[in-house]
């Protein structure tokens, strides 16, 4: 489902876009031109449209569904962005110690043909998930539009799990995002966003097993909160997800690798 509005005396446009990459989107833009927001609101849909077709597994037309089914029996060619992404995803992989694999598994399995630029799976069932990472590289994307517009002033939200704010509140210095407690509705911290991202990751009363541990194929059971800021959407989405499985004494010892601005973690 769309939705928006343009709310005159406040020069901001709201608009909303339901079941997409797995989440609700709900875009900010602020502005004095409508129609320029409006454009740059269809612009967003279109890339979030097109980027869902790229990477979402349960579509079956999806170029990730079809690397997920092809790759099994035989070398598989993917296109230059899908290339870029599952490169980047596996120097996260590397960076991580392996906790961050969109495999769930074993990254390693992955054999890359780079004359050819195709894929193989070593192992059969080797399946790759890029939940962990869609969002943050979907933000960077919206990002690139609306600095494209002209845009000075946004705040884009997914599902108040990965949040992007682009210059300042028009009333403000920064985009003021809460993170409650998911088992009480506690506010828990309040994050000032100014041309960085929030990732926030953690198990919840809905959802008390949802992100497994590639080593021993477990789900995390923790009542743990784990959220990221980064100028970086992409590495804010990577480092919640190794965040909360890895071991907390070995987090410090991997913020040196990324350009991390803050970290939060929480056991609730």
């Amino acid at each position: 489902m769309l939705y928006s509005n343009y709310y005159t005396a406040s020069r901001l446009f709201h608009g909303s876009f339901s079941f997409i990459m797995g989440t609700q989107l709900d875009a900010l833009l602020v502005g004095e031109e409508k129609d320029r927001l409006e454009h740059t609101w269809q612009n967003i849909i279109k890339e979030l449209q097109r980027l869902d077709k790229l990477m979402n597994r349960f579509d079956t037309e999806s170029e990730i569904s079809r690397i997920n089914e092809c790759a099994q029996t035989s070398p598989v060619p993917v296109s230059g962005e899908m290339w870029n992404i599952l490169r980047e995803c596996y120097h996260y992989f590397l960076l991580t110690k392996g906790y961050f694999d969109i495999t769930l598994s074993d990254f390693r399995r992955v054999e890359w043909d780079t004359e050819e630029q195709r894929i193989f799976f070593t192992t059969p069932g080797l399946q790759l998930d890029l939940g962990g990472y869609g969002k943050g590289y979907a933000l960077k994307q919206i990002e690139r539009i609306v600095k494209q517009q002209g845009i000075e002033k946004a705040l884009i939200n997914f599902g108040n799990s990965s949040v992007l704010g682009v210059g300042t509140h028009p009333h403000g210095e920064y985009w003021p995002v809460g993170i409650e407690n998911p088992y009480t509705k506690e506010l828990l911290v309040t994050i000032p966003l100014c041309n960085n991202s929030l990732s926030t990751s953690g198990n919840t009363p809905v959802h008390p097993e949802h992100i497994r541990n590639p080593f021993n194929g477990e789900y995390i059971k923790d009542r743990k909160l784990v959220s990221v800021v980064s100028e970086n959407p992409v590495e804010a989405e990577v480092l919640t997800t190794a965040f909360m499985i890895m071991p907390e004494d070995e987090i410090d010892g991997l913020t040196q690798y990324f350009d991390m601005n803050e970290k939060h973690i929480y056991i609730l």
